[in-house]
């Protein structure tokens, strides 16, 4: 479940404009970790987003591509935890929704627990949602302070899951906790960049596709180019629409809108296939016979919000 932080929107919203002084007018004011404005610019060296969004268009609660000649498509889906309760994928499914991203895991942000959980509707949902012919992912919300704890939660997934039970990729979702004192606190940037690497060597190893989430204040302030060239992208932004200027194949545009067929407000996402990889969309998550071995609400604003998916 996508929660707020309990803090106003405007405190991390993120501004594109263009100023005099810098020659490529690709201007950004971001607030970082600290909750501070900063004035930043893309980096040269991290692939670019290749959507252009004036196609996209927006009716009710679902996104469309609106001209017939639109490089891309999208297909809309949400993301659900225990937080959203009952969930009819029959009904989901009927009124258009094709994708899922279930949390699998989630790590307490307590400093005295920390304790790694499964969540407690994974099973159900999984279920649930295979039957109504829904393509599924799975997340885990990371608040991994160390080596050993980010290999605990690779370990999750594998103890849990095979490849060719997942359509779309694991995402891992390491995030700062805002609206209270948290174990990750204290920890640096490089140690949240080093767990996401641990993390998805092990579940690659396993044969498992792999997608890292993010805002843009982990884009611009805790992720290096590197990791954001290196994998695929899960894009937060609470917007009319995304204006992130690196590269993404989900956008969750909402952390709380209700839906028939969800007891409570869910999270809402759009994923982006360009057309001409519109066959992978269909086929999703291709394993490997060796990876099979080895595995055996809508919120209008024009900000970026900080995210919880938890």
């Amino acid at each position: 479940m996508k929660i707020t932080a309990f803090f106003p929107a405007v405190f991390v919203s993120f501004f594109l404009f263009s100023c005099s002084t810098c020659p490529g007018k690709d201007c950004l004011t971001v607030y970082n970790r600290q909750i501070e404005k900063q004035h930043v610019h893309p980096d040269p060296t991290v692939e670019k987003c290749s959507f252009d969004m004036k196609y996209l268009k927006r009716k009710n609660k679902a996104f469309y591509t609106a001209k017939k000649n639109a490089p891309y498509k999208v297909i809309n889906g949400l993301d659900i935890s225990r937080h959203q309760g009952e969930v009819d994928f029959d009904l989901l499914k009927e009124n258009g929704y094709e994708f899922v991203i279930l949390r699998l895991a989630y790590r307490r942000y307590g400093y005295e627990s920390g304790n790694l959980v499964k969540d407690e509707n994974f099973d159900r949902y999984y279920e649930d949602a295979k039957k109504a012919g829904f393509k599924i992912g799975v997340y885990v919300y990371s608040q991994a302070i160390n080596d050993e704890e980010a290999l605990e939660e690779a370990k999750i997934v594998i103890d849990n899951l095979t490849p060719d039970m997942l359509d779309l990729p694991v995402v891992y979702d390491p995030e700062f906790v805002f609206y209270d004192e948290a174990r990750t606190d204290e920890v640096a940037e490089e140690v949240f960049c080093r767990n996401t690497e641990l993390f998805f060597d092990e579940v690659e190893k396993a044969g498992f596709k792999t997608m890292l989430y993010a805002n843009l204040m982990w884009k611009f302030f805790v992720f290096t180019p590197e990791l954001l060239n290196r994998y695929d992208m899960w894009f937060a932004q609470y917007a009319k629409k995304p204006t992130s200027p690196y590269k993404f194949t989900f956008w969750q545009y909402s952390g709380g809108t209700k839906i028939d067929g969800v007891e409570k407000p869910c999270d809402m996402n759009v994923w982006f296939v360009p057309l001409e990889d519109e066959t992978e969309a269909e086929n999703s998550q291709t394993v490997s016979d060796d990876a099979r071995q080895a595995a055996g609400e809508f919120q209008i604003e024009l900000q970026e919000t900080e995210g919880s998916l938890l």
